[in-house]
């Protein structure tokens, strides 16, 4: 019978709470890593880069400047530059796009032309965006692989004051969805399962130290 004094003493205690406690931590581990790789996320981060009128307030009172699309004037020019970016750790795929509708926008002014689509990294390809046949302010991006790190821009002209841009559609399935323009930060669970086999093997070092300290 182990006394109060002695237990603390006894290298049978101790390598029973090291293996235990290597065991639990390990396990614990294990199953963290197995959730994360079995449920991936994907992530969908959008946001406006400009709204920007192409005339400034003297330009517009006076009648100064014309801004013509072809041979087409546009009265109250502006630029709107979107961006779409996938901030998760898995491709953003076709199947993703529920029923295969597109993500829509209304940018709250007549639009007159897409102007530009690029991508990055180099290589990427670039969705299909095309102008709503339903409302002249509305804008679509179809259905599309959207790769893991690869980032969409959208430049458009379009005519009218200016207005808030709505995300009006984001038919997405299994997907989460945010705006902003921060890039997405590795949560502490991905941090310490992405380094699982060195924690592991510091837990073990340091609980197999103790053991041989409190026989000693």
């Amino acid at each position: 019978m182990l006394t109060a004094a002695a237990w603390y003493k006894d290298g049978d205690f101790w390598q029973f709470a090291v293996t235990t406690v290597v065991a639990l931590a390990l396990g614990a581990l294990g199953a963290l890593a197995t959730v994360r790789a079995s449920n991936p996320k994907r992530r969908l981060v959008y946001r406006t880069l400009a709204n920007t009128s192409l005339f400034v307030a003297s330009h517009s009172a006076t009648s100064a400047l014309m801004v013509t699309h072809g041979i087409t004037p546009v009265l109250r020019p502006r630029v709107i530059e979107l961006e779409l970016k996938n901030g998760g750790r898995k491709d953003i795929t076709l199947d993703q796009f529920h029923a295969g509708a597109p993500i829509k926008y209304d940018l709250g002014a007549d639009i007159v032309a897409v102007l530009d689509v690029s991508t990055e990294p180099t290589g990427s390809t670039p969705p299909v965006v095309e102008v709503d046949p339903a409302s002249r302010n509305s804008l679509t991006v179809k259905p599309f692989l959207l790769a893991r790190k690869q980032v969409v821009r959208i430049s458009i002209l379009v005519d009218g004051a200016q207005a808030d841009v709505q995300f009006l559609s984001v038919p997405l399935v299994d997907v989460d969805r945010r705006e902003g323009a921060a890039v997405e930060e590795p949560h502490w669970t991905r941090k310490v399962t992405d380094n699982l086999p060195p924690i592991a093997f510091c837990v073990t070092l340091v609980f197999v130290a103790a053991d041989t300290l409190f026989r000693s």
